[in-house]
């Protein structure tokens, strides 16, 4: 099979189950107070760890248009292939989302509001303004960049890249869901506001692809800064191979 077109299937899969992970966790349990905000974070975390074990040596576990961005501004993947993770990441976010969406539909139960989709102002967790929620987004995923470019550095444990780059992600959505529900992903983001009942996640889903797309590159010329000439991959999971 083309390497492309596994690529394609891995990211586009792995983006399914991290939604479906992670933002399922959110309409299912959390709206109904069985696990709250430390739940949810949890399920995101675990989520991405199982993803970078499972499909890390296909395409590197990228899941995520932003780190995706991110490898390519810091010179680990080529421009040729961009396209093939963002529509796989893209596609994958609709799939995701659609099946939670028709576990809903399924069984006539309402949607809850807002369907775990992002916002800011009055649609913050915590009410956090547009300005607040540029911030935390653009901070919070280029330390998602940077944890994944860590796991590539020569010095790197090998066989540690999961529990590094998971618990990067728990953390990000243990600080920043209060702030706007987390994005850190624009895949993540269009995956539920398309389906939610409310118009409001569709017109601010420009925010959640602006702000995690600009700290993905952020995140890149950081680590270009500090990460040193040795940097090389120890093991398949953040970029499993070398572009020509």
């Amino acid at each position: 099979m083309d390497e492309r077109v596994r690529i394609f299937m891995a990211e586009a899969v792995g983006t399914a189950i991290l939604v479906i992970g992670g933002c399922g966790t959110a309409v299912f349990a959390s709206s109904s107070n069985f696990v709250g905000i430390l739940g949810v974070a949890t399920a995101f975390g675990i989520s991405l760890l199982i993803l970078v074990y499972a499909i890390g040596g296909i395409s590197g576990c990228h899941v995520n248009p932003a780190v995706t961005l991110g490898l390519w501004v810091s010179g680990k993947l080529e421009a040729s292939l961009l396209v093939v993770y963002w529509a796989a990441q893209l596609l994958g976010g609709l799939v995701g989302g659609l099946v939670l969406w028709a576990t809903f539909k399924l069984s006539d139960k309402a949607l809850p509001p807002g369907f775990a989709s992002n916002g800011y102002g009055i649609h913050s967790p915590a009410l956090f303004k547009l300005g607040s929620v540029l911030l935390i987004e653009i901070v919070m995923t280029a330390l998602l960049v940077v944890a994944v470019l860590a796991t590539t550095h020569s010095k790197f444990p090998v066989g540690f890249a999961g529990l590094a780059i998971g618990g990067t992600l728990w953390l990000i959505h243990l600080i920043s869901i209060p702030v706007s529900n987390t994005s850190v992903n624009p895949a993540r983001s269009l995956g539920v506001a398309v389906y939610a009942a409310e118009s409001w996640p569709k017109t601010q889903l420009w925010a959640f692809f602006v702000f995690p797309l600009i700290g993905g590159a952020v995140g890149a010329l950081v680590w270009r800064v500090i990460g040193s000439e040795e940097e090389q991959a120890t093991e398949p999971a953040p970029v499993p191979f070398e572009q020509a």
